[in-house]
C-alpha cells in the first residue's frame, strides 16, 4: 500500500507543478497587452508598417484630430484601441521619439505614434492586413509607416 501511495505522489506532484507553471505563463501572457506596449516594424505588401504587441498591424483613423481619439462605441468594437499601462516601448525600426500616449474618455491610455492614436482591426489575423484604406465609422483607416506618416496606398478589403 505504501508503494502505491508513493507512486501516486510521484506522478501527481510533477503534474501539479507543470499545471502551475502553465497557469503562470498564461496569466503573464494575458497581462502583457496591459503592460508597456512594444511596437515593432514588419515588411508588408504595402511596405514597412508598425505592428502592436499582439502581432497585428496597427492603424490610424482619419477622423481623429491630433492625439484625441474619436473612435468609441461600435467603432471601438470593430477597431479596438492599442492600450498600455506604461510608456510604450520601441522595438527595432520604431522611432522611440514618435511614441506617446493619449487618455481616452474611460481613463485608459492609448498608444500614439507621431501624434496619431493607434488601433487594431478586430478581424485582422496576426500578421495580415485586411482593411488598409477602408472608409468606415466616419473616417479612413490607414496603416502607419515607421516614419510616422500614414500609408495612403490603396488597399484591398478582405472581409
Amino acid at each position: 500500500m505504501n508503494d502505491r501511495r508513493r507512486t501516486a505522489w510521484v506522478r501527481v506532484v510533477p503534474a501539479v507543478m507543470v499545471l502551475a507553471a502553465v497557469a503562470t505563463v498564461a496569466a503573464s501572457a494575458q497581462a502583457a497587452p496591459w503592460a508597456a506596449a512594444r511596437l515593432s516594424v514588419r515588411t508588408t505588401e504595402y511596405g514597412k508598417a508598425l505592428f502592436g504587441p499582439s502581432g497585428k498591424v496597427v492603424y490610424v483613423f482619419g477622423a481623429d484630430r491630433g492625439s484625441t481619439s474619436h473612435c468609441y462605441g461600435a467603432c471601438a468594437k470593430a477597431w479596438p484601441p492599442l492600450l498600455t499601462k506604461a510608456a510604450p516601448l520601441a522595438g527595432p525600426g520604431v522611432e522611440a521619439k514618435l511614441l506617446g500616449t493619449t487618455k481616452r474618455r474611460d481613463g485608459t491610455m492609448q498608444v500614439t505614434y507621431n501624434g496619431h492614436p493607434l488601433y487594431y482591426y478586430s478581424a485582422d489575423p496576426v500578421g495580415k492586413i485586411k482593411c488598409q484604406h477602408a472608409n468606415m465609422h466616419g473616417g479612413l483607416w490607414l496603416i502607419i509607416k515607421p516614419s510616422g506618416q500614414p500609408n495612403t496606398a490603396r488597399g484591398k478589403m478582405h472581409m
